[in-house]
């Protein structure tokens, strides 16, 4: 490992080494500046600007424009032809004049994506699927047909870098303290975790962008970084939108809208999606324990997940005098979902008083039993959203945006519980559980950014975050035909509430000293936390003050070669589901556990990165290093419940963690209308932790890696597959496997292009699956859970309206 990374790094500075010489001229020269947009107002950073003498026959010099879109070039005075360009952009040319002692300010260039024509039919060039900067990667997958019909979690495991699990969590180079963004802010859409961007249609995703060192301007929240899923936006003047439907099996349907009017000075939008999805998934388990006692099982799971769900999201962007924009919108989301679960346990007598890895076809059966469980949950999520932003006349890049967000909901669950013995003896048990919800959260920013001369600029912000939640949850046995509290050992019923309040305010400064651009950031983060249980009276409160930096060199070598080096700090909080004191029993040998107890997760992140263009691709090379402390991890233990042993797992602060890696992204054109892209992370992890008097210690070589590739061929057709590898990987209690699957899809244009039908196949060959090991000295557990089969779905879209 240290060798590959070695290598890596010796072969950047040979790139690196490649640069021209600059020269110095005693001739006065007067700066020629200017900004790099896309024709949506989206900057285009490193793209090529050239000056040419008045005939176009030299190339006098160029510069490449800065993370900002700027750029700055001097010239003598006289009479030049310049021209900006952009990979897969359409080129922008114009004679200029250069007076002496006249800066020339050429204000807002424009760059158009590329068109060719096919036999008279227009055909619009599509961005590239990989867009690459150096503080983040853009992924854009509107036009993704390998997941269309699926949800944002389908959408997330086709992107680089990028891994989640059957359990819903989400990781960025191995890391799961990520924040998730929606439209690059907070969202209740993933307050509890990650599950719940399933109910994010994968149509309503544009482009997932990836910021693996984010600066001081987005919340510190996230050792591992920041993933931004940036929904649609279609608005056109006057009325247009599309609809679009899909069915799959297993049983998958789905119906939606997106709705636009744009009339003068207000655009009213509608995005809605209805969906029903019932799909199985299966699992089991093999533990054996041998201590006090000596035991063994066996342990096999059927489930068949049921989802019901709608939303809807309406608002208007209101275009108020002055380059002002306020937009005021609401969304509802609305979820019905029934989980019924067949638990199956084989109960062995192991011959030998020892800690075994399998069955073995000698051993007695000591006992048979079925557990059936039927769990019914709704949920309903409401949002308020006002966002202002103020655009400053004489420079688009001085505005202010201020943006408040006000979410509220709640959730209700009842499961119900029956275990039946069939050989061997024991009693029927009837058991219930009621838990619900309710929440409300309020958040307000203030963001203002200000140019200061020609290639300078100031940001700053402030954030006010409200966080409230009241969890409920009881437990009941049927004894002697009545529902009864069980005891505190098989759970606890009692009223959790839990209030967590952040305030923060960022500066940032960007400026430039050729050919270096840099940028210097502080973010100051002031949180308080409080909770308490009714009926225990226990209460818990912390509260910290803590300060974020960050810094960014970045390192100009030419048009097509550029480094830089960044550095933050992060922190990544406990998310509510982790606090929870409540007891799981949905599982009688497996139970989980909250901890109110948790503190976050500090880290500090490195990074070096060398980007490469070239006519037809790109490639990104980045090395870095993470450090991280009171990392939360799920420990399991063994304990002996009413005569029974029971794991038991529970999040807790463990272990300090160093990590380090290498990772390559490249997109590359290899023939007109062919299209690949691939990535490699290759990394390191050491942890090392103690509980209850017991060394926890992981060293873990692992990678993992995507290949995807588009053919647009014909007039209209698109074909698109990947495939994905993760690595094995060693944890603080055992192993967990590696595995790979495939997706693929078709899609046909129709209707001049109005419409689309599309079929996809989600894990071809059947092997997305979870392997995982806990490996103690007297204890061995061994789980394998398949939470996604095979599936396959036929999509259909059709666009109208627009001027």
């Amino acid at each position: 490992m240290k060798n590959i990374i070695y290598k890596a790094l010796i072969a950047i500075l040979f790139l690196s080494g490649s640069t021209t010489a600059f020269g110095q001229s005693t001739t006065e020269k007067v700066p020629i500046t200017g900004m790099v947009q896309d024709t949506e107002g989206e900057v285009l950073a490193n793209a090529s600007v050239a000056i040419y003498d008045e005939a176009e026959e030299n190339i006098l010099t160029g510069v490449v424009s800065n993370p900002d879109g700027n750029f700055t070039v001097e010239m003598e005075p006289g009479q030049y032809v310049i021209e900006v360009s952009f990979l897969a952009y359409n080129s922008y040319k114009s004679e200029i004049e250069v007076e002496p002692g006249q800066p020339l300010d050429l204000g807002t260039i424009e760059l158009a994506a590329e068109q060719s024509e096919l036999d008279e039919v227009v055909v619009e060039g599509q961005r590239s699927y990989m867009e690459m900067n150096f503080d983040s990667r853009s992924f854009n997958v509107q036009d993704d047909v390998t997941s269309l019909g699926g949800s944002a979690l389908d959408v997330l495991d086709n992107v680089p870098s990028i891994t989640t699990d059957f359990e819903g969590n989400v990781s960025l180079r191995g890391n799961q303290g990520v924040q998730i963004l929606i439209n690059g802010r907070p969202s209740n859409l993933v307050r509890n975790g990650t599950d719940a961007l399933s109910s994010i249609p994968s149509s309503m995703i544009e482009e997932v962008k990836i910021i693996t060192n984010p600066s001081a301007r987005y919340s510190a929240d996230g050792t591992g970084g920041i993933i931004d899923i940036i929904l649609v936006d279609d608005a056109e003047l006057g009325f247009n939108g599309s609809v679009r439907g899909n069915a799959g099996y297993p049983q998958d349907y789905g119906l939606g809208a997106n709705l636009n009017y744009q009339r003068s000075k207000v655009n009213w939008f509608l995005n809605t999606q209805v969906e029903y999805e019932s799909e199985p998934e299966s699992g089991s388990t093999f533990q054996s324990f041998s201590g006090d006692t000596t035991y063994a099982y066996q342990e096999l799971i059927d489930t068949d997940e049921t989802e019901k769900e709608a939303n809807i999201n309406f608002g208007a962007d209101i275009y108020l005098p002055a380059d002002q924009l306020l937009t005021l919108s609401t969304r509802i989301n609305l979820e019905d979902q029934t989980e019924d679960r067949n638990l199956n346990y084989t109960d062995y007598d192991p011959t030998n008083d020892e800690v075994y890895r399998d069955v073995f076809d000698n051993w007695g059966v000591v006992q048979r039993t079925t557990r059936d469980v039927l769990e019914e949950q709704r949920e309903s999520d409401f949002d308020v959203r006002a966002q202002y932003e103020k655009t400053f006349k004489e420079n688009n890049d001085h505005k202010l945006v201020a943006d408040f967000d006000y979410e509220f909901g709640e959730e209700d669950g009842r499961t119900n519980f029956e275990q039946f013995v069939e050989q061997g003896t024991g009693n029927e048990v009837r058991q219930r559980t009621n838990a619900g919800e309710i929440y409300r959260e309020a958040r307000l920013d203030i963001d203002y950014e200000q140019p200061l001369g020609e290639s300078a600029k100031m940001e700053a912000g402030l954030r006010f975050n409200y966080d409230w939640q009241d969890n409920d949850y009881t437990v009941e046995e049927f004894q002697n035909g009545n529902w009864v509290r069980t005891p505190e050992n098989i759970g606890a019923a009692d009223n959790f509430i839990y209030l967590e309040n952040v305030n923060a305010a960022y500066a940032i400064f960007n400026g430039e000293l050729k050919p270096f651009t840099y940028q210097l950031g502080i973010r100051a983060e002031n949180t308080n936390i409080e909770s308490e249980l009714d009926q225990s009276g226990t209460t818990s409160s912390q509260s910290y003050t803590d300060f974020f930096p960050s810094v960014f060199l970045s390192y100009t070598i030419n048009e097509l070669n550029s480094l830089q080096a960044s550095y933050s700090r992060r922190i990544s909080r406990p998310w509510s589901g982790q606090l929870l004191p409540f007891t799981e029993i949905e599982n009688e040998r497996n139970r989980e556990i909250g901890n109110p107890d948790l503190k976050p997760e500090f880290g500090n992140s490195f990074e070096l990165g060398y980007l490469r263009y070239w006519e037809t691709g790109s490639v990104l090379t980045s090395l870095y290093y993470r450090y991280r402390t009171q990392v939360i991890e799920d420990i399991e233990t063994t304990e002996i419940i009413g005569g029974q042993s029971v794991n038991i797992e529970q999040p807790i602060n463990l272990a300090s963690e160093d990590a380090w890696g290498v990772e390559f992204s490249a997109d590359q054109e290899l023939f007109d209308g062919l299209q690949l892209s691939g990535s490699l992370n290759i990394y390191q992890s050491n942890r090392e932790g103690q509980f209850q008097g017991v060394l926890y210690t992981s060293e873990t070589e692992t990678f993992s890696s995507r290949i995807r590739v588009r053919w647009q061929f014909l007039d209209s057709w698109n074909f698109q597959s990947y495939i994905s590898f993760r690595g094995a990987q060693n944890t603080t209690q055992g192993r967990r496997a590696g595995r790979s699957f495939v997706g693929t899809g078709l899609s046909k244009e129709l209707l001049d292009g109005k419409a689309n039908v599309s079929i996809n196949v989600r894990d071809l060959f059947n092997s997305r699956n979870s392997d995982r090991e806990i490996i103690e000295p007297n204890y061995y557990r061994n789980s394998q859970y398949s939470w996604s089969s095979r599936a396959f779905r036929l999509n259909f879209r059709y666009n109208f309206g627009g001027e």
